[in-house]
């Protein structure tokens, strides 16, 4: 078993900062799938903490799928599986299981469906917010609130489709689409292919066009695996952050996409929660 690292938290701890510390050693791959967790004491001595706190945070892990408990065995690391019940998916991009290939494909597949839906469900108010949000986006130069702007965008035309399981889908892979599209926005290239889908996206949807509306909302999201090469096949965190060293002005962008990737390795952050971020920009 890999020597665990000590704990960078201030003591006193509490069973919500145990559960940060051991949570980051899974992700971390310091204790292997199926590999036995030490037991309540020696965490408990480890980290200088009683017996409840331990309990606490194991629970933590147990509940957000990490960690499971077998008769005679005790707690062990479990495999994440995408199929696990009230799992969270960003687990997955997490332990390294989601490349960007994974999350084009998928939302070719569902944001298709969704453009053709709203270009037949959509209302007069749904139109007017997808201009607005639009608008915001073709003037603003911050990389975060254009990130979140293009996704308010995507998160409009799913709301339009008035299929609340085609919305509660999104809602699954906000976060995840956060990230692609802040790696597809530092890429001249891609934005030169896919942002201008966006308008095209819009005209379908605004006349009625189930056809060209889904047709143009996968080209645009297709305009990825056309173009973003090796990254295709990286898990998207480290795609992330290489790709904000790749560009002229790499301080300011590591800021920005910093903090997506925080999200992916917290599964906490709120940046992107919602379509709040977006249309209050929009409104701004």
């Amino acid at each position: 078993m890999t020597a665990p690292s000590s704990p960078t938290i201030d003591f006193p701890l509490s069973g919500s900062d145990v559960a940060a510390a051991l949570e980051g050693r899974v992700l971390r791959g310091e204790w292997s799938t199926g590999e036995r967790l030490p037991s309540e004491r020696e965490l408990s001595v480890e980290f200088s903490v009683g017996r409840q706190a331990i309990r606490e945070a194991l629970k933590v892990l147990e509940e957000r799928g990490l960690v499971g408990v077998a008769p005679g065995r005790g707690r062990f690391v479990r495999q994440v599986r995408p199929t696990s019940d009230g799992g969270d998916p960003l687990l997955l991009v997490r332990r390294g299981h989601v490349t960007a290939r994974d999350l084009v494909v998928a939302r070719a597949m569902l944001e298709g469906k969704a453009a053709a839906l709203a270009a037949e469900n959509r209302t007069a108010d749904d139109l007017a917010d997808m201009r607005r949000i639009l608008a915001a986006f073709e003037t603003e130069h911050s990389l975060a609130t254009s990130a979140d702007l293009d996704v308010a965008f995507h998160e409009s035309i799913a709301i339009a489709s008035r299929n609340p399981v085609i919305q509660l889908m999104f809602g699954s892979i906000r976060r995840l689409t956060h990230g692609i599209v802040l790696r597809s926005l530092t890429d001249r290239t891609v934005r030169g292919a896919a942002i201008p889908l966006h308008n095209v996206i819009l005209e379908a949807v605004a006349n009625q066009d189930p056809v060209a509306a889904q047709q143009a909302m996968t080209d645009h999201i297709e305009a990825a695996q056309r173009y973003y090469g090796h990254d295709l096949d990286v898990p998207l965190s480290d795609v992330l952050l290489r790709r904000a060293g790749d560009t002229p002005d790499a301080a300011a962008v590591l800021s920005e996409v910093g903090h997506s990737i925080a999200e992916l390795a917290s599964g906490d952050g709120h940046a992107a929660s919602g379509t709040n971020a977006g249309t209050n920009a929009a409104k701004n």
